[in-house]
């Protein structure tokens, strides 16, 4: 929890830092299509899950902006022959640089990249055991994507994108110590106003 509330105060600093001019606040979701990669994960396959949260850009310019986001992240993976997930649980905090590229009208694609910072809140194994001590409490990575955003006439928007989350450390804390990284593909809609 404590992670979490630093998370927190980082957003609204970086809110408070900034100009209100050139301001967009707003909530995302969708489809979390998570995975583990690493040298030690075998007969894994993806986790359909959630993902979600809220988001803020700055823009600096027409084409340059920053995009801080807090995003609660069901992560992990299926096992084959196995019913339930490796499930793995995460509020994570992403802070994207985002390129807009220039377009006449409404429709504005962009492409966007950045570090994350995860913070674990809850572990589960397949049969529902509590994991959590072995799970390293922190993860981190990078992540690329690519969206659009249509602009709305109040100056807010609808914006759908694509993105891809990789896992730059392993997240098994135990003594043997797994080379596990959390990977995900996600596909995510929301909604954007103007302050």
């Amino acid at each position: 929890m404590k992670r979490f509330l630093i998370a927190m105060a980082l957003v609204v600093f970086m809110t408070g830092a900034a100009s209100a001019e050139g301001m967009l606040f707003g909530i995302k979701g969708g489809l979390n299509m998570a995975n583990l990669t690493g040298d030690d994960v075998e007969f894994n396959e993806m986790r359909m899950a959630f993902g979600g949260g809220v988001w803020m850009n700055y823009a600096f310019t027409e084409a340059f902006s920053l995009q801080p986001e807090l995003m609660y992240m069901l992560k992990g993976c299926k096992f084959e022959e196995v019913d339930d997930p490796f499930a793995l649980t995460y509020i994570d905090l992403n802070i994207l640089g985002k390129y807009t590229i220039p377009m006449e009208g409404n429709f504005a694609p962009y492409l966007f990249g950045g570090p994350y910072l995860g913070f674990l809140m809850a572990a589960e194994d397949p049969d529902g055991e509590d994991v959590k001590d072995y799970m390293k409490s922190m993860d981190y990575g990078l992540m690329l994507g690519a969206g659009f955003d249509y602009k709305l006439e109040a100056g807010g928007c609808i914006l759908m994108d694509v993105r891809y989350a990789m896992g730059l450390t392993t997240i098994d804390d135990s003594e043997d110590e797994m080379d596990a990284k959390n990977t995900g593909i996600m596909v995510m809609v929301g909604y954007g106003f103007a302050f």
